[in-house]
């Protein structure tokens, strides 16, 4: 066989292997049954979009028909298991949202340029983001004047700030990530509001950073901590709540049963590697008392329910976030009834739940990856900065 037959050949066989190459996937996709979910990505996939001939439907058709395509082509999941395969073992994250620190330890957030993702908590562990000073007298008069226009309706008010998980293990993140400034956005708020106000304001970081020797508090490959904290948490947060109420409290710590969760937290979700993972999952002891009942019993954690207890006696609204999942099992059994509403402080919220439930007590609690937060300006407050400033930093 002469070169030019060997040359014909090689450009033919390399122009098969072009055309089975772009149109494989294309095949593949089209004989396979679509999926509902990635296994790899653990989210729901786009679905065929509708074909109708109204103009609107029309000009919406490609880009849904591209996010279609997008989610279905096929060996989607083969080419994004094996893809997040190699990034994992050469030790780099397949998820921008999931920083590989120390010692199989995950953290949530990045650095990267243009990273913003969660309120950035890797910006917050640079301590990056800060308040300003004006920042924090606003902040300082929205605390202040709420727990003024609380007291005035006979109620008491108490913000919580719980750590984040790098704040309590920063020896695990990775060597790159370093502080920029000596102090933190939290660092500002607890000793400006505590230097400069009344309000009662609970700031657990210290405790556990004295309390992590004994146990892990957090999980490695979770963004949340475990009971080992919580039942610290609570035991701070009641310490605090008992010279306000000296007869409905009495701190204490609880017993806690060893247990081990076998699979990862929601960061090996995210790389897709869930399975490969154990983790501590310590869980109170309760002996006597109450048996919390949550109404509506199927309610989703995101709507406002409440719990109740017919052990106690106050009442309290609480306005939270994920990391109070871990508080409930305790407070649930401390007072007559809680409602928990998810996410920040909103007036118009407040007033309504204050009507409805009449509470002893508004609890406010942020986990500090939100800092440096600056709520909303509310007339009946009566914040003490011009309306020019307040803009100017909202």
């Amino acid at each position: 066989m002469n070169k030019r037959t060997l040359y014909k050949l090689n450009s033919i066989l390399i122009s098969l292997m072009f055309l089975v190459a772009i149109f494989a996937s294309l095949i593949v996709g089209i004989l396979e049954q679509d999926s509902k979910v990635s296994s790899t990505e653990k989210r729901t996939l786009a679905n065929f979009p509708p074909i109708e001939l109204r103009g609107g439907s029309i000009k919406r058709f490609p880009g849904l028909f591209d996010d279609y395509y997008a989610d279905h082509f096929g060996g989607r999941e083969w080419l994004s298991s094996t893809y997040r395969r190699i990034k994992l073992g050469l030790g780099d994250s397949p998820s921008q949202d999931v920083t590989f620190g120390k010692d199989g330890w995950l953290f949530l957030g990045s650095i990267k340029n243009g990273y913003d993702n969660y309120n950035n908590p890797m910006g917050d562990a640079r301590n990056v983001d800060l308040y300003s000073d004006q920042e924090l007298a606003y902040v300082a008069a929205y605390m202040s004047g709420m727990k003024q226009w609380l007291n005035q309706q006979g109620v008491e008010y108490l913000f919580i700030l719980l750590p984040n998980k790098h704040t309590i293990y920063p020896e695990y993140l990775p060597d790159y990530i370093r502080k920029i400034n000596p102090c933190s956005s939290s660092d500002q708020l607890v000793d400006y509001i505590r230097n400069n106000t009344d309000v009662n304001i609970v700031d657990v970081r210290q405790r556990l950073l004295e309390s992590k020797q004994g146990h892990r508090l957090y999980s490695m490959t979770d963004t949340h901590w475990n009971h080992y904290a919580s039942n610290i948490a609570q035991y701070e947060i009641f310490k605090a709540l008992q010279p306000v109420f000296p007869e409905d409290f009495e701190p204490r710590l609880y017993e806690l049963s060893a247990g081990v969760q076998h699979s990862g937290g929601d960061l090996a979700g995210m790389i897709g590697e869930k399975d490969r993972f154990e983790e501590l999952a310590p869980n109170p002891i309760f002996k006597g008392g109450c048996k919390p009942v949550k109404h509506p019993k199927d309610a989703d954690e995101t709507e406002i329910f409440t719990v109740t207890c017919d052990t106690a006696d106050l009442k309290t609204v609480i306005f939270r976030d994920s990391f109070f999942n871990f508080l409930k099992p305790y407070f649930s059994r401390q007072f007559k009834q809680i409602t928990y509403v998810w996410g920040q402080l909103e007036f118009e919220i407040l007033k309504q739940q204050l009507e409805i439930d009449k509470p002893d007590l508004v609890i406010e609690e942020m986990v500090e990856r939100k800092l440096p937060y600056i709520p909303d300006s509310i007339e009946e407050l009566n914040l003490t900065y011009p309306e020019e400033d307040v803009s100017e930093i909202q």
